[in-house]
């Protein structure tokens, strides 16, 4: 195992265990602050195509966000894993509550059917979960690679916006990154709103 797997796998388990120890009420009013940052940002009024995902194992909610984004007019879109294809996903639209059902594994999955995935080029701004991210920009996810994978393929040019959720205490010092791992252009915090690019 080398080096930055090790240091990674250190920061996740460390992270995730301090996350699952947040109570209710408080990932309530982080996922509405992280709101007030994107309302007065104007990220939803500027943008048409927005990706979100559905938090699970103690991700920060990005619910109020896209219920706020739905109210806008906005076309929301969520993730989907792709089975039999490595690292990836469809992103598939998201219409409310009642478009999304438990799938594999218990996570909440969108219901459409493939044929309505929208290009990820055509993804104006995405919301990604992350595990930490640190001053410049690197992002730590679950370790799949989904994200990297599916965005990384596309020319700098045709890629969204980035744009990570977290808590504050998922900032850290320094992420290990590799020359595979895509930097995010900002990271919203209940108490901030990181820039990395302008």
């Amino acid at each position: 195992m080398n080096e930055f797997v090790t240091q990674k796998n250190y920061i996740r388990t460390r992270i995730k265990h301090e996350r699952q120890s947040l109570t209710s009420p408080f990932m309530q009013r982080s996922a509405i602050a992280l709101l007030g940052h994107v309302s007065q940002s104007q990220l939803i009024e500027n943008h048409n195509n927005i990706a979100f995902y559905l938090p699970v194992r103690g991700e920060i909610s990005c619910m109020p966000i896209i219920e706020y984004a739905l109210s806008q007019g906005k076309k929301c879109f969520v993730p989907k894993i792709r089975a039999g294809r490595k690292r990836s996903m469809w992103f598939l639209p998201y219409e409310g509550r009642e478009s999304v059902e438990k799938g594999r594994f218990g996570i909440l999955e969108p219901t459409a059917s493939a044929s309505r995935a929208i290009a990820t080029s055509e993804l104006e701004l995405v919301f990604m979960p992350l595990v930490a991210f640190d001053n410049t920009g690197n992002r730590l996810g679950m370790g799949g690679g989904y994200y990297d994978t599916v965005f990384g393929s596309l020319s700098p040019q045709k890629r969204p916006q980035l744009i990570g959720l977290a808590y504050n205490l998922q900032k850290v010092p320094q992420v290990p990154a590799e020359k595979w791992d895509l930097k995010m252009d900002g990271v919203i915090t209940p108490n901030h709103y990181h820039r990395f690019t302008e």
